[in-house]
């Protein structure tokens, strides 16, 4: 996958959307080799939005995706919130909370942006770029 422009979509502060971000994500990565990882942390990102912002009362929250020949990052931006997200260590018999802490085990790196009236949550995924494939511009690695 390689994408000169990030790829974006809106969508409703519904339960429904949330697996319309999923199909957005994956028609999106297409053939990427993290697409299933991609997929889950989305749909982790879009229903803690429902949940935990005002999205979930009328808002609404976009997917962004920019993609690169080794590494694809994404941002699920809501209506905003009073609380910032953190990672927490849920307990065995907890059914909820697990969605930053996926985040966080999956992904290369995350973070958030913003605040009541808006915020980003955001992640990154890598994989190993295959022999012979041109680096795309700012996809360097460290």
């Amino acid at each position: 996958m390689l994408a000169v422009r990030p790829k974006r979509r809106s969508f409703a502060g519904r339960p429904d959307q949330v697996a319309r971000a999923r199909d957005f994500t994956r028609r999106t990565l297409g053939s990427c080799p993290v697409i299933e990882d991609a997929v889950l942390l989305v749909s982790e990102l879009a229903t803690n939005a429902l949940k935990h912002t005002t999205t979930g009362l009328g808002g609404r929250f976009d997917v962004t995706i920019l993609g690169g020949v080794s590494s694809v990052m994404i941002a699920v931006t809501d209506s905003g919130s009073g609380s910032t997200p953190v990672s927490g260590a849920p307990s065995l018999e907890d059914v909820a909370g697990r969605g930053l802490g996926l985040v966080e085990f999956i992904s290369e790196r995350w973070g958030n942006c913003g605040g009541r009236h808006g915020r980003t949550v955001w992640f990154e995924l890598r994989w190993t770029r295959p022999p012979d494939t041109p680096e795309a511009p700012g996809d360097h690695q460290p």
